[in-house]
Order: C-alpha cells, then structure tokens, then sequence
C-alpha cells in the first residue's frame, strides 16, 4: 500500500494498518531418550552432523558451512561464521549476520579432532562436496525411519539443545547467545520448559517457606539456598551421552 501511494504521489497519508498477530509454531524437541536412539541408529557422517546439531544447536546451514578453520582446538569452541547458500552455492553470513562462539563438549571435540584439517568444510559428502538441503533433509528422513520414530527436522536438533539447557537451568540470556537469536523474545520460546524456577517462585507464597525454620533466613536467601540446592541435583544426575 505505501509503494501505491508513492507510485501515485498521493498527498494525504497512507492509513494505519494493524497487522494481525501470528501465533508462534509450537516447538518439538526429542526427549534425552530419544536423542539416544537417534544417536544409536546413526552411522558415519550423519551421525556426526546429529550429535553435533545437538550439542551446539547450530542450524542446518551453519552446519553444512562449517569450516575447519573456525574451529578452536586450544579453547575447544568453534565460531560460527558461515551458512552454506544452496542458490550461490557458497559460504554466505550466518542469520542476523552475527558471528558467535559455541563451546564444544567433550564429545564433539573428540569425534571432530580425529579427523581434524586445517581447511575446509568439516562435513562434505561422498563426493566431496557440501550436503545440500535435500541431501540433509534425505538423510534426517531416513535416520527417523529406521529409529521408528515420528519424523523431524534439523530445526527439531536445535530446538532440542535450547530445551534441554533450559530444563537443566541454564539462564535464558546465555541461550540467547548460543543460539545466535537476535532478541531475547525468541529465546523466551524456551521458558515454558523451566519449571523448576517457577516452581520455586510458587513456594515462595506458602508461609512454610517463606522463612527458613532453622536460621530465620529471609525470602531472597531462602530463594537462592533452594536455587543452590536445585543446582546441585542437576549436577549430580546423570547427563545423556
């Protein structure tokens, strides 16, 4: 409508117009169980991309654009500087057009330096190139299949690595920053799977806890000795592979 009233150098002002809000899709993330099976059912090079999708969370295209030179052997982070562009068929900025830096767990770091390079992609096919979209949504396709589960996308990877940080406490800001989103609105998508804050904020109406019985704390001690505490039972459980 603007680009109208400028073609017809229209005088009087364009009106309002109030978009309608669109409802955020809701976010499917596997189970700890289901990353599992998902692993074990996995071979070669897509094993590598889920088990690195997973425990980095980048996205489809920062994966197939990967480079050896943007990883960081000494700090054990690699930095996500590229999108691989199926159009181009070349290395583009990744979205919003920000670079981050993504600490590798052991388990990505070992797989990765076994067969580290100086240069060039870290995950090309059998012919040497770079996966392409259709080849990345074939093999997701045919992993889910043969685990008997329901099927999914990359993007299911990612959203499952910001779930499963959340669930275990990690500070949304923090994810924000893994993830690479632009706002904190989109990380917010994530809060839903933190109950255990909630649930903390709720005890605090009941008078049983609303002092400490023992040393008469106050309500922001006693908020962060039950934090302390709930840290502590997530360090101690047992993390999937």
């Amino acid at each position: 409508m603007l680009t109208a009233y400028e073609w017809l150098e229209l005088e009087e002002a364009p009106p309002k117009i109030k978009w309608p809000k669109r409802a955020l899709p809701e976010i499917d993330y596997l189970s700890p169980e289901e990353c599992e099976l998902l692993l074990s059912q996995a071979n070669g090079l897509v094993r590598e991309l889920v088990l690195t999708a997973l425990r980095t969370g980048m996205r489809q295209g920062e994966l197939r654009g990967l480079q050896w030179s943007s990883l960081d052997w000494l700090t054990r982070t690699v930095a996500v500087r590229h999108s691989y562009d199926d159009r181009g068929k070349t290395l583009v900025a990744p979205k919003n057009n920000r670079t981050r830096h993504i600490p590798l767990d052991i388990d990505v770091y070992t797989m990765l330096y076994r067969r580290k390079k100086d240069t060039g992609y870290v995950f090309r096919g059998s012919e040497g190139r770079p996966f392409t979209n259709y080849r990345m949504h074939y093999a997701i396709r045919k992993l889910c299949r043969k685990a008997g589960f329901r099927t999914i996308g990359w993007h299911t990877l990612r959203h499952t690595f910001a779930s499963h940080l959340a669930m275990r406490g990690v500070p949304l800001p923090a994810i924000k920053e893994l993830m690479g989103h632009s706002t904190i609105t989109t990380t917010m998508r994530y809060a839903h799977v933190a109950p255990s804050t909630l649930r903390t904020a709720i005890e605090m109406l009941n008078p049983k806890t609303m002092m400490a019985t023992d040393s008469g704390q106050p309500v922001g001690n006693r908020w962060q000795e039950i934090q302390r505490s709930e840290a502590r039972q997530k360090a101690s459980a047992t993390e999937y592979a």
